[in-house]
């Protein structure tokens, strides 16, 4: 399976960066490359950093209904988890819910349940910024000489879409497992009703240790201190994007914070349908779709500009997540077996 996910991930690598680079000649990124004025990508890569500790303290929320656990603990298995991202198939919020239960003795289901709420949070947040952007720029994105942009509009509508239906259903039965137990396990059972007895219990056993990371539904005051946290994270992260615009002076060319939401939000698209290994290719495919596509940039920067903005983002995982690894001594056979065993 893992060599399955590595296949397919090479693919989309390579398909998306086709994409991205597609009749953008080597000099041509040269030359956008060294225009880069890359004194603004130091407050880029303090904006990253403010987003883990965003994170970090919005984690520590989600993992206090399960066990007590200070901020400065939860900072390596999370940074390690980010840079595990590396593998296929994003290994990395496996290997983050497994290091955090061997640090802190914990389930690994119950972990895995603290990251499921984390995603459920981001995606409301995505959700609210993505109407933002379709109700106020609707025009901006629809608009051009071909039919690409309002088709990517039409994308972004059924994406949004999709991901709300799919994630209300989620949140309603985690609703449930935690106020009607009895009756979501009822569910439960009736879906698995054709499966070996013995798979049903598993089922069951994992259903129940993955209710006890879900706790937090029920302390109203750290669930609302959790969403507000992730009005942090989401809101240093579109902020991240201002710098780098300036580092590649396109500010003046477009529209400041509708052009940042876009850049954001098209990748947030792209990393989601098309989860390569470290995000490689889908990130600069969707750079060159938000800026060259729907707002007209030279293709050669946009495409470097999905190349910088990479950089800065997971150049700051990596370094980060490679200094706790060395630091808790955890080894990289390590993190592929972890993987495997939480698999």
């Amino acid at each position: 399976m893992q060599k399955k996910h590595l296949i397919i991930g090479l693919i989309i690598i390579v398909l998306s960066s086709y994409y991205a680079f597609k009749n953008v000649s080597v000099d041509e990124l040269g030359s956008a490359l060294a225009s880069v004025k890359y004194m603004y990508l130091i407050p880029a890569v303090f904006l990253v950093a403010l987003t883990f500790l965003f994170r970090a303290l919005r984690w520590r929320y989600l993992v206090r209904s399960i066990k007590d656990v200070k901020t400065s603990r939860l900072i390596s298995p999370m940074m390690v988890g980010f840079m595990g991202n590396i593998l296929p198939a994003r290994a990395g919020e496996l290997i983050r819910a497994y290091l955090l239960g061997k640090k802190e003795n914990v389930s690994f289901t119950a972990s895995f349940a603290t990251i499921f709420v984390e995603r459920l949070m981001d995606m409301l947040l995505f959700l609210i910024l993505l109407v933002f952007v379709l109700f106020f720029s609707a025009d901006t994105i629809s608009g051009g000489n071909s039919g690409s942009n309002q088709r990517l509009m039409g994308y972004m509508i059924k994406f949004g879409w999709i991901s709300f239906i799919g994630s209300l259903g989620i949140f309603l039965f985690s609703v449930l497992l935690q106020y009607r137990n009895e009756w979501a396990m009822k569910i439960v059972r009736f879906c698995i009703r054709p499966l070996p007895a013995r798979w049903g219990e598993k089922i069951v056993g994992l259903v129940h240790s993955f209710t006890d990371g879900l706790k937090i539904l029920k302390d109203i005051r750290a669930f609302l201190a959790a969403l507000l946290l992730s009005v942090g994270v989401w809101g240093a992260m579109i902020f991240t994007y201002y710098p780098i615009h300036w580092a590649f002076g396109i500010e003046a060319e477009l529209p400041m914070m509708m052009s940042v939401l876009i850049v954001c939000l098209t990748i947030g698209i792209f990393i989601s349908l098309f989860p390569t290994p470290g995000f490689l290719g889908a990130f600069q495919a969707a750079c060159v779709v938000a800026l060259h596509d729907v707002f007209g940039i030279q293709k050669a920067v946009a495409a470097s500009y999905g190349i910088v903005a990479w950089l800065v983002a997971m150049g700051f995982i990596i370094v980060v997540g490679s200094f706790f690894i060395i630091k808790d001594n955890i080894s990289f056979t390590e993190l592929a077996a972890s993987r495997g065993q939480a698999e």
